[in-house]
């Protein structure tokens, strides 16, 4: 019974994952919060005229860098998905070594985004978005990662 659970979870998951689109990570945004993520950093960040233009120019460049390290997170977890019943130290440390450089392009990310916004509204400002952005990353990563079992959650040999 428990092997019929583990692999409807594991065919769900990767099915569910390899399915991810930006309309679905639209909708896991708007199912937490309630709105659009451009909507909450408009409202959040409450930008002046003069802050409106430059922000939202990188804003878009940020947003489409992104989404393309969300997609490889994507592909990763699902990996692991299409993995984790015959799991080896070999692949597990392949997928850690993924998670790690995801981890690590969307701090570089980030921390390039801060440099513009700093440059372009102000060191205040730019903290202000990198905070709110965190909060949502963090957010999203926390749905995720409750949908995936962890290494050793099932025992599939029973």
């Amino acid at each position: 019974m428990k092997k019929i659970i583990i692999l409807a979870i594991c065919v769900v998951f990767t099915l569910a994952s390899k399915a991810q689109s930006n309309k679905d990570e639209i909708a896991l945004v708007q199912s937490a919060f309630g709105m659009s993520k451009q909507e909450m950093v408009k409202s959040f960040m409450k930008l002046s005229a003069n802050e409106s233009t430059a922000f939202w120019a990188i804003y878009d460049q940020y947003e489409a860098a992104r989404k393309e390290i969300g997609k490889k997170r994507i592909a990763n977890i699902s990996a692991y998905a299409d993995n984790y019943a015959e799991l080896t130290g070999e692949k597990a440390a392949e997928l850690m070594d993924n998670s790690f450089k995801i981890q690590s392009d969307f701090l570089a990310l980030q921390k390039k985004t801060f440099k513009k916004l700093s440059k372009e509204l102000s060191p205040l400002r730019a903290a202000q978005f990198t905070m709110f952005e965190s909060f949502i990353e963090n957010s999203i990563r926390t749905e995720i990662m409750d949908s995936v079992p962890l290494i050793g959650e099932f025992d599939v040999k029973k």
